[in-house]
């Protein structure tokens, strides 16, 4: 419990921090280099709309690496691809802007990815791949996830080269395919076969987070830094029994037993949990709340205060993801699922999606679930596994992202993040590049509700100011050496 403290302090001092930390550039050259944002916005507008027609469901990122292509070798920056064996048009492509002083110091990369989930275009109010510039924002399928962050990166990497700003650090443009699958073509491929091209870098900047406004708590503006993300345990289950007519079923047969092995595991370990990650988290929320709500918030370890919250986080599903194991079935079926309603079939699977939190192995895990499934004999196979990660915020990038943020809003605040969701910046981790998640977009509940959902969308006004942040970023960490 002690060392649980001084970690808690630790955090808090770092945080406490971000408020007076100086913005270096501004003051060392008296404000930043001038630039027409309006222009800009417009052309990065532009681009988004383009990219946001090309469809990258799950594959086809070919044609948008190419697209991007056009527009580096236009603005003179180097690109390369990296291609996946016996997938040709699943590159990941890399953009590199080299330092101009000489031993400058570590790099940085701006990294997304270019493919999508899924959409069903009669549920769009506006077709998923026009790329509409329609009253202010943009529509498309990746619209936030995550083409509108690789715009901003664009904006960003093409203004330090056009601004003509001294560069002390190399800035790698990283943009990766398959995310959405797994990143078995992307992440962890170039991670694992080409771990090379990051020689040199030792930060990233990814998704992971985002900026949010009355979501919390009502007028609050909170830029979410991710550093640390849950684990993952993708599961795939199978039923076997005796198939049947459904007029005269048996007591128990395939599908019956996947479903209950389904309702065991969603009702196994549900306790909320404060790890030594949310906890800064809850603090920091506490520090714009009003009392009562900020004291329960900054002691939300507390063994005593826990319970008083438990509310509140179960009525929060963001809040439930952060602070608790969560289990998802994401698929049912049974093999004969496309006949008809009288026949019970011999077969049934199914699919789970357990995202864990910190200081959970996932083969205990894996373990005890198989404990579960015995009684009704049924056999899962793992699918993907990965514990939960994280990279230190006594950083040089960390504070600069927080202090960039913090300058755009009045009455603003930044936390910690832990990411409920996996990201490329997991496999990144592994090579020893620190890794902080954030769309700088400031979005509200139903922004949020349109990524992999429907009317994805970004506003013009939040892709101007994500430029901006991610320029800003850029300028004063190659300010660092001055």
């Amino acid at each position: 419990m002690k060392l649980k403290f001084l970690y808690l302090i630790f955090f808090i001092s770092i945080l406490g921090c971000i408020s007076g930390s100086p913005i270096r550039y501004r003051e060392l050259k008296g404000g930043y280099p001038k630039t027409d944002w309006e222009a800009r916005n417009a052309e990065a507008s532009k681009i988004l709309s383009d990219l946001l027609k090309i469809n990258t469901v799950r594959g086809n990122e070919g044609q948008a690496v190419q697209y991007l292509q056009k527009i580096f070798a236009k603005e003179g920056i180097p690109t390369r691809t990296i291609v996946p064996p016996n997938q040709p048009n699943r590159p990941n492509l890399i953009a590199e802007l080299k330092a101009t002083i000489p031993n400058p110091l570590p790099g940085i990369v701006l990294v997304n990815h270019l493919d999508t989930v899924e959409f069903d275009a009669k549920e769009w109010g506006e077709p998923p791949t026009s790329g509409l510039i329609k009253d202010g924002r943009i529509y498309g399928r990746g619209a936030i996830d995550m083409k509108g962050m690789a715009v901003m990166e664009l904006m960003a990497i093409l203004e330090i080269k056009r601004s003509g700003v001294p560069r002390s650090r190399n800035i790698m443009f990283l943009s990766l395919a398959d995310e959405e699958s797994g990143s078995v073509f992307g992440g962890q491929f170039i991670t694992k076969n080409h771990a090379k091209e990051f020689q040199g870098y030792e930060y990233a900047i990814n998704e992971g987070g985002v900026a949010s406004r009355d979501i919390v708590i009502p007028g609050s503006t909170i830029f979410n830094i991710q550093y640390a993300e849950k684990g993952n345990l993708w599961i795939r289950a199978k039923a076997t029994d005796l198939g049947g007519h459904g007029s005269t079923p048996p007591k128990d047969y395939a599908a019956i037993k996947l479903m209950n092995f389904f309702r065991d595991v969603r009702e196994w370990d549900n306790g909320i949990r404060i790890t030594d990650e949310t906890e800064a988290f809850f603090y920091q929320l506490g520090t714009i709340s009003n009392f009562p709500n900020s004291f329960f918030l900054k002691n939300a370890g507390n063994p005593f205060i826990k319970p008083l919250l438990s509310g509140t986080i179960r009525s929060n599903r963001h809040l439930t993801a952060m602070t608790t194991n969560t289990k998802s079935v994401t698929g049912l079926m049974t093999t004969e699922g496309d006949k008809g309603e009288n026949v019970i079939a011999s077969t049934a699977y199914g699919k789970l999606d357990l995202r864990l939190l910190p200081g959970t192995d996932p083969d205990k895990v894996f373990a005890q679930l198989k404990e579960i499934a015995a009684p009704y004999n049924i056999e899962l196979t793992v699918t993907d596994s990965n514990p939960a990660d994280s990279t230190p915020i006594d950083t040089p990038l960390f504070q600069t992202m927080a202090s960039v943020a913090k300058s755009k809003f009045e009455k603003s605040t930044v936390t910690p993040f832990l990411s409920p969701g996996k990201t490329d910046s997991s496999y990144m981790r592994r090579i020893g590049i620190k890794c902080y998640g954030l769309i700088p977009a400031v979005l509200k509940a139903e922004d949020i509700d349109t990524m992999h959902g429907k009317n994805e969308n970004i506003s013009v006004e939040n892709l101007k100011l994500g430029s901006q942040i991610l320029t800003e970023v850029l300028w004063e960490s190659n300010a660092q050496d001055q």
